[in-house]
C-alpha cells in the first residue's frame, strides 16, 4: 500500500498546485479549466497504474461502496489525499504570498453549489467509476483524458459560482488559499461525498464492475 499512498501524494499535490497557482492573481484566467483538464489527465496516466488515481476522498467513498476499495485502505487514503491538498495550498502560499494576500473569498449561494457541486460531482465519479472498472471499458486507453475532460467541462460550467473543485481534498485546499471562506467546507465535503456515494450505488447496482477490478484481499 505505501507505493500507493505515495501515488496517491504526489498526484493530489500536483492537481491541487495547478488549481491553486492558476486561481491566484493573477492566475490563468480562462484557461484555468484547460490547464487543470490537461494536468489532471496527465496525473492519472501517471498514478492510475499503481492507485486507481482516486485523488478525492469522494473517489475513495465510491470505490469503496462499489466495492472495488477495501475498507481497511479508505483511511490511509484519504488522509493522504487531504494532506497533500493542504501541503500543495501551502506551496502556494510560499509561491505566491502577496496574491495570496490579495484573494478576497468567494460568496457563494448554498443552493448553487448544491445542486452544481452534486452535479457536477455525480457526473465526475460516474466517469471514473465507468472508465476505471468498469467491464465494457476495461484496458481502455482514454482513461484520464475522459477524466480530465469532465473536470475541465465542469469548471467551465460552474467555475464562476463555485470555484468547481468536485473534491472535499480540493476544497480543503481552496479554504487554506482563501479562495473559499471555511464556512463552506462543510457544505462543499457534504454535498461531495452524498454525490460521490449516490453514483457508487448506483453504479453497483447496475451490476457493471469488472471483476478483476476488486481487490484480492
Amino acid at each position: 500500500m505505501k507505493n500507493q499512498l505515495i501515488s496517491e501524494f504526489i498526484g493530489i499535490y500536483f492537481l491541487y498546485l495547478i488549481i491553486g497557482m492558476c486561481l491566484t492573481p493573477p492566475g490563468a484566467a480562462a484557461f484555468t479549466p484547460l490547464a487543470i483538464a490537461f494536468g489532471l489527465a496527465a496525473l492519472i496516466y501517471a498514478c492510475g497504474h499503481i492507485s486507481k488515481a482516486h485523488l478525492s476522498p469522494a473517489a475513495t467513498l465510491a470505490y469503496f461502496i462499489t466495492g472495488a476499495h477495501p475498507a481497511k485502505k479508505c483511511l490511509p487514503f484519504i488522509l493522504v489525499t487531504l494532506t497533500g491538498a493542504a501541503c500543495a495550498a501551502w506551496t502556494v502560499g510560499i509561491l505566491k504570498p502577496e496574491s495570496i494576500q490579495m484573494i478576497q473569498p468567494l460568496e457563494y449561494d448554498r443552493l448553487q453549489v448544491i445542486i452544481g457541486e452534486f452535479t457536477f460531482t455525480f457526473a465526475l465519479i460516474w466517469v471514473m467509476l465507468n472508465i476505471a472498472i468498469a467491464e465494457g471499458t476495461k484496458g481502455n486507453p482514454f482513461y484520464g483524458i475522459a477524466i480530465g475532460g469532465i473536470v475541465g467541462a465542469g469548471a467551465y460550467a460552474i467555475g464562476s459560482l463555485t470555484f468547481a473543485p468536485f473534491n472535499p481534498a480540493v476544497t480543503l485546499g481552496l479554504c487554506i488559499n482563501g479562495i473559499l471562506p471555511w464556512k463552506a467546507l462543510p457544505l462543499y465535503t457534504i454535498v461531495h461525498l452524498i454525490a460521490a456515494a449516490t453514483a457508487g450505488l448506483l453504479f453497483k447496482s447496475m451490476k457493471l464492475t469488472d471483476p478483476d477490478a476488486f481487490p484480492a484481499d
